[in-house]
């Protein structure tokens, strides 16, 4: 009888979304045709990297490669822990297919042959929105974020966007730090100054019930349809609108995935994904089912421990996936995905209406360097937040 194979993964605590790790993992048996229960070619041997620090990352990296000896290594990173776990993969000469939100912008200089990323390229969203902004309500917008986020690289992604579209002011406002209680959300002081200055423009970097706490603000203070509020894309995922979908608000974001899509690869996924789960689709579910029909077409060489092929193979895979094409080896040169700007408005119900497109990309381009130094508040958010 053969042994399944064994993959380890790397699992950073999440609080916001504490269990993105089975999602994803359903997606994946299910984008592989496998039942997620049932399967038995493929063991997933989950590491707990806690903050997924680097030295977590590292410390789970050798423990998965020397103590459980797996086969290949995946799960879910930050681009920041490449320059000390690509060394490992390449001495160990093994395989490792990531996952992240795209919360942090790749580094080609830390790329490698045996890694590839089912990435979600949340910048991208923000380049995007951060264009589309400038060149519909001029210059003058504030930026607004608690601490945390502003350790991503969101809002410089958002203000390199706004640049290239033209430039000029752009204010950015970090809440205050309460390390007694870092979850509170001090904004009484950005919300005398939205009121005060009247922006253009305000655009909203939050996550998770903060995102929420911003809507209900922003409604109370009598902002709504005053100032336009354009928000990152994750603040309006269905998961988190859904608390807030009886108040009234209007407001845009930009969309990498839309869940309506009625191509036959989506309907499929979330046909499948609502059968074997119970839960509507997420993104993590996205990811971990995009990766599974890229396996699908692999399997049978890592079924014959063929590691060489496998290699050779994911650095030339196309997927036509729930949202399109996919591919997710870095220097083959990602596939841009779809963006789209969209309005979103709430009375008792969600609508979310594409308005236009939104500009990409390309993995490398040499205007990352900016977006990566532009972290103004020094600090670096290890936390998977987004």
């Amino acid at each position: 009888m053969q042994l399944p194979i064994k993959i380890g993964f790397l699992n950073p605590y999440s609080s916001l979304y504490p269990y993105y790790s089975q999602h994803m993992l359903a997606g994946f048996f299910l984008g592989m045709g496998e039942d997620p229960v049932k399967q038995d070619k493929i063991k997933f041997i989950p590491q707990y990297t806690d903050t997924g620090s680097v030295q977590k990352t590292k410390d789970g990296v050798r423990k998965l490669l020397n103590f459980d000896q797996v086969d290949m290594l995946s799960g879910l990173i930050s681009y920041s822990v490449l320059p000390e776990i690509t060394p490992l993969l390449e001495s160990h000469n093994k395989l490792g297919f990531f996952f992240d939100s795209g919360e942090y912008i790749p580094h080609v200089d830390y790329l490698s042959q045996n890694a590839f990323f089912s990435s979600n390229q949340l910048w991208q969203s923000e380049y995007a929105l951060g264009q589309w902004a400038r060149k519909e309500y001029g210059e003058g917008g504030i930026m607004v974020m608690p601490l945390l986020e502003s350790g991503y690289h969101l809002h410089s992604a958002f203000q390199k966007g706004f640049s290239m579209g033209g430039g000029g002011d752009l204010l950015l406002s970090v809440l205050p730090f309460n390390e007694e209680n870092p979850h509170h959300l001090d904004m009484d002081a950005v919300f005398k100054a939205i009121k005060k200055n009247v922006p253009p423009f305000v655009h909203a970097i939050f996550s998770g019930e903060g995102g929420n706490e911003f809507f209900k603000r922003w409604v109370k203070e009598g902002l709504n349809k005053e100032i336009p509020l354009i928000v990152a894309e994750h603040m309006i995922y269905d998961e988190w609108l859904d608390d807030i979908k009886d108040l009234e608000f209007e407001c845009y974001s930009s969309s990498l995935y839309d869940p309506a899509k009625r191509s036959v690869q989506n309907k499929l996924f979330k046909q499948q994904f609502q059968q074997a789960t119970g839960q509507p689709v997420n993104i993590f579910a996205l990811l971990g089912y995009e990766a599974g029909m890229v396996f699908r077409e692999i399997f049978p060489y890592m079924k014959k421990r063929d590691w060489d092929k496998v290699q050779s193979l994911l650095q030339k895979e196309h997927i036509r996936g729930p949202r399109g094409e996919r591919n997710f080896y870095p220097d083959a040169g990602f596939v841009l995905p779809e963006v789209n700007i969209t309005k979103v408005h709430s009375s008792g119900t969600i609508t979310k209406d594409i308005i236009t497109k939104g500009k990409r990309l390309a993995y490398n381009d040499l205007i990352f360097d900016d977006i990566r130094k532009s972290v103004p508040s020094g600090w670096f958010n290890p936390f998977f937040c987004v």
